[in-house]
């Protein structure tokens, strides 16, 4: 039996019914067909999910109901969450490939994704925090992989800043050229609930462009405490880098 489909809310269930967001409506009602009877599941994007019935459809009007306890899943970080706050701040590479990262980091575990204006990236551009298609994204990402919780699309940082603004024992610079391996600097971490690991202390893995950060952004983010670490012998795209640090990292980590 296919799981019912899963859509964002405008706002939690109340007193008044369950309203999907309007571009979910229409996907609903035109693509997918829905029809008093059929089920589904709304999202609020932080971590409640409700289970919905719906009870009329028009062409353009779903009407719905709750029909079960709201599911709850802990923030990243939290006493009962799989995984702590991890943050992935990378250099972006061009959009095809963003997007797929973008998609990937969702679907890893990644809380919080930071776009790393780097002096050496190209010509590319980088998404802000209010930034409609990278935000869409995410979204659809966790609605395939049943996340609960849309990772934060932070505001860009230079490496100056990121080194600044973060714990320095908690951040990880990706170095193919020295440092240890990423494995060994994940698993000597203690994330805890009250600690590092957390939304005001987060774990974050630094991936510059594909032509590297240049000797003053390395030496701003070494002065801070930053550890080298390397996750392959070889150089990797961007994507690559970032997708495949996380991973390692969620495995060290997951609870």
């Amino acid at each position: 039996m296919a799981a019912p489909p899963r859509f964002f809310l405008v706002e939690p269930p109340g007193a008044r019914p369950p309203r999907l967001e309007e571009a979910e409506t229409l996907h609903a009602l035109r693509v997918l067909r829905l029809a008093p009877g059929d089920a589904c599941i709304g999202l609020d994007g932080r971590g409640r999910a409700w289970p919905l019935k719906v009870v009329a459809a028009t062409r353009r009007e779903l009407g719905l109901e709750v029909t079960g306890p709201v599911e709850l899943e802990p923030g990243a970080g939290d006493p009962g969450a799989p995984l702590p706050f991890i943050e992935v701040a990378v250099a972006f590479p061009r959009r095809a490939r963003a997007d797929e990262m973008l998609r990937r980091l969702t679907q890893l575990g990644a809380a919080r994704i930071t776009p790393l204006r780097a002096r050496q990236s190209g010509p590319q551009g980088v998404p802000d925090r209010d930034d409609a298609r990278a935000l869409r994204l995410l979204r659809e990402a966790c609605k395939q992989c049943r996340r609960l919780w849309v990772p934060e699309l932070a505001a860009p940082l230079s490496p100056l800043e990121l080194a600044l603004a973060r714990p320095g024992e908690g951040l990880a610079l990706l170095d193919p050229e020295g440092g240890m391996s990423l494995d060994t600097w994940a698993r000597s971490l203690r994330p805890a609930a009250e600690g590092l690991g957390t939304r005001l202390r987060p774990i974050t893995l630094a991936v510059g462009p594909e032509g590297g950060f240049d000797e003053d952004e390395r030496a701003a983010l070494y002065s801070r405490g930053t550890t080298a670490v390397r996750v392959s012998p070889h150089v990797l795209r961007i994507e690559t880098a970032a997708e495949a640090s996380l991973a390692v990292a969620a495995a060290a980590w997951m609870r």
